[in-house]
């Protein structure tokens, strides 16, 4: 497995798909922070949706960074569809965690927040940022080549699915009216939730340790029933 994921990561590296989106968002990264002093958790909830849209380009870059033709070859090597998108997957979650670690810590080194930094306001940064990205990560395959044979599609199905789940995420009061529905939909409401304690925190609660493992748990369950989706149709 281990180099599988060397090789994919290479590969991706090698054919630059990754510039537009990680250019795009160090871009808004920079600007966001042009002007100081900025808020802790608005600052950081603001990056991190942006994060979440990112990361849905990003993850379909990784998935076609091969051409259909050498992907097969590939599959062939790793003697498992599961494997191979595993492989794919972790190198999705690696570009996350690159681009979570960058958001939290670019503003601490330039001193771009005006209120003290704390090391929970570090760590609620990074969490946030990783579960909305691992989140973008499970909604988006379900839109890779192998499960939607037009390319216009893939592209509008993720845009529309993760604008979808922004706007599920700001009209979740309505929603909860209908019993039982918020947990059948995306929870990125629960980081726009935690995002909005006061920059005064002294504590991270526990409740925001179990959201944030909600978030995880639902991404994981997504990846999950996407590897079976895709089992069943190269084993048909």
């Amino acid at each position: 497995m281990k180099s599988l994921i060397q090789y994919h990561l290479m590969t991706y590296i090698r054919n630059f798909k990754y510039v537009p989106p990680v250019s795009l968002y160090l871009m808004m990264l920079i600007i966001n922070y042009t002007y100081r002093p900025n808020p802790i958790m608005d600052s950081y909830s603001f990056t991190s949706l942006i994060l979440f849209f990112m990361m849905g380009w990003i993850t379909i870059t990784i998935f076609h960074s091969e051409d259909p033709r050498q992907s097969q070859i590939t599959l062939f090597h790793a003697k498992s569809i599961e494997r191979y998108h595993i492989s794919l997957f972790l190198n999705c979650l690696l570009f996350g965690l690159g681009l979570s670690v960058l958001s939290v810590m670019y503003p601490v080194v330039f001193g771009a927040f005006g209120n003290e930094l704390r090391l929970l306001h570090i760590i609620m940064g990074l969490l946030n940022h990783f579960c909305v990205s691992l989140l973008s990560i499970s909604l988006t395959v379900f839109f890779v080549r192998e499960l939607t044979r037009n390319r216009g599609n893939t592209w509008w199905g993720v845009l529309t699915v993760l604008i979808g789940t922004f706007v599920i995420a700001i009209i979740k009061a309505y929603i909860l009216k209908i019993k039982g529905l918020i947990w059948l939909l995306p929870p990125l409401h629960l980081s726009l939730e935690i995002m909005e304690m006061s920059d005064t925190v002294h504590f991270i609660p526990l409740h925001v340790y179990l959201q944030f493992g909600w978030i995880v748990i639902y991404s994981s369950l997504l990846v999950g029933f996407f590897l079976t989706i895709i089992r069943r149709r190269y084993l048909s």
